[in-house]
């Protein structure tokens, strides 16, 4: 009986336990401890080789998501990196393991209810590290709260073990030994580059170009977002070495610029990242080597910028999250001037009339389909821009064409739903003139 009370007792806390008959008890528990004590050198071991692979990352400048990864992949499950007060930094669920499937999950759960999944361990505080910035225009000045300030505590944030499998002993040591380089690391980006320069104030180029290229996007006003925490937010994006924020809090424009080499040819992964936090457009200029024509490129960008703006109804920041290359400034003011052409509503309301019967949830739900054919490559990017599945996008696409009689293979037809869709998108979508 007690046998078996211990064998369950085992099973609830997932500790292993193994049966040895015959064996003399005080040579059976020097075993067992000797087992442990090599167990956790072992380990100990590869938790040095794991601290010194994210001090190299660091050293580098990739940035938190590269840090987060390696710690990730070394314990095999998803990891978020918070700063003080609950700011999420980083999430990474690491693929190509057992448990990637799982992982993925935790991370969609933690980003769906708000933070509040995962096993938090604090990071250590950092002896030194500022409380407050201060920024400000002339002679007047004012204190702006840190990133990561927090009167009840002075550490910088918190590792988050996402998923429902307890803390294991991997997980706590290779957590303990990476804690205080990622203390230094959150607090070394947030102090390096302040969220409000002051103006006038000189800034170097990120040291790992040429080539550069300018970002710009509209940066929210203060009545639609927290600007000073999502500049903060924005910062974190990539190193200081590859990415540095211009401009201050009172910008109309976010001003970024980028380091554009091999890695990232174009910085055109870094300006998704960029588009997606801010759910507003960003335009890419040109890249550039000589660190003089760097306003020539933040001008080249604007350009891009508000030549997209006008396409889409001439209003501030609109038209969602994309990507929009000053190379392909000439097909945008292409576009810009089809949508202008006389006549053009109404042509474009009789081509799209066929899907403008039923009901509101039937007219968006078949423009929504038809914008995501026309405006990715293939099924699968459109499935996946909708959020269903290839099945279920082909047999929107059927009824379409039963609806309609028309054939969305043919090229000039695509290419005139796709224009009469721009051109209603210039007066404010289809819904609102449907």
């Amino acid at each position: 009986v007690a046998l078996q009370h211990l064998v369950a007792a085992a099973a609830v806390t997932r500790l292993p336990c193994l049966l040895v008959r015959g064996a003399e008890p005080a040579q059976l528990e020097r075993s067992l401890i000797g087992a442990v004590v090599n167990r956790r050198a072992e380990l100990e071991r590869q938790a040095v080789a794991l601290e010194r692979q994210i001090a190299a990352l660091a050293l580098d400048g990739q940035g938190l998501d590269a840090l987060i990864g390696a710690l990730a992949a070394f314990i095999g499950r998803a990891v978020a990196l918070e700063a003080r007060g609950g700011a999420s930094l980083a999430v990474v669920a690491p693929a190509g393991l057992p448990g990637s499937a799982a992982a993925a999950k935790a991370v969609s759960r933690y980003l769906g209810k708000h933070r509040a999944e995962g096993q938090r361990i604090p990071l250590p505080a950092v002896p030194g590290a500022p409380d407050t910035e201060r920024h400000g225009d002339g002679e007047r000045a004012e204190e702006e709260e840190s990133p990561l300030s927090d009167d009840a505590d002075e550490r910088p944030g918190s590792i988050v073990l996402l998923g429902d499998e307890p803390v294991g002993e991997r997980d706590r040591i290779a957590c303990e030994r990476v804690a205080p380089l990622l203390a230094l690391e959150i607090v070394r980006v947030a102090a390096e580059l302040p969220a409000n320069a002051g103006r006038g104030e000189t800034r170097t180029l990120p040291v790992e170009g040429p080539p550069w290229v300018a970002l710009a996007a509209r940066q929210p006003r203060p009545h639609e977002a927290d600007v000073p925490a999502l500049r903060r937010e924005l910062r974190l994006l990539a190193g200081p070495r590859r990415f540095m924020l211009r401009g201050s809090n009172e910008s109309l424009e976010v001003r970024i610029i980028a380091v554009a080499d091999a890695s990232d040819p174009g910085a055109q992964e870094i300006a998704k990242k960029v588009s997606k936090r801010l759910n507003r457009p960003v335009a890419v200029s040109k890249p550039f080597a000589d660190a003089t024509a760097r306003p020539a490129a933040e001008a080249e960008a604007r350009d891009a910028l508000e030549s997209l703006e006008r396409r889409v109804g001439g209003r501030s920041g609109s038209g969602g999250a994309q990507v929009v290359r000053a190379d392909l400034l000439p097909a945008h003011r292409l576009l810009g001037a089809v949508t202008a052409i006389p006549d053009g509503r109404r042509q474009a309301l009789a081509l799209l009339a066929p899907l403008l019967n039923g009901t509101p949830a039937a007219r968006k739900q078949r423009i929504a389909t038809l914008r995501a054919v026309l405006d990715t490559p293939g099924a699968a990017e459109a499935s996946s821009s909708l959020g269903v599945h290839r099945n279920t996008t082909a047999y929107r696409v059927k009824r379409i064409e039963e609806l309609t009689g028309w054939d969305l293979r043919e090229a000039d037809l695509r290419l005139a739903l796709s224009l009469a869709l721009r051109i209603l998108d210039s007066e404010g979508g289809v819904e609102v003139n449907g």
